[in-house]
């Protein structure tokens, strides 16, 4: 979405230089707007990442136990035991 690909429907960076060239400076403004908009979200999502690993790294934790706990917040959720009554009333004909 930074990049704005030509009529992709987006308003990044390419987008914002062919507004410049063509003389549309508000048109311009706001793709360079959202140019920035989007990679502050590309950096703020990458540092989530990486506090994120490096606390789970820290920690000790393993993927089989993090998945494990997925499975049994699922399992305990009304989402998850809905999904898993509506799993067993397909196989057996009943579906709704």
């Amino acid at each position: 979405m930074a990049v704005g690909v030509p009529g992709a429907g987006s308003a990044g960076i390419i987008v914002m230089l062919q507004c410049i060239s063509s003389g549309k400076k508000a048109a311009a403004a706001f793709c360079g707007i959202s140019f920035a908009l989007w990679v502050l979200h590309f950096v703020v999502s990458l540092f989530m990442y990486i506090k994120v690993r490096r606390h789970y790294r820290l920690r000790g934790h393993t993927f089989s136990e993090a998945k494990q706990q997925a499975y049994l917040g699922f399992a305990q959720s009304g989402a998850g035991q809905a999904a898993a009554g509506a799993y067993i009333r397909s196989n057996t004909g009943t579906f709704v």
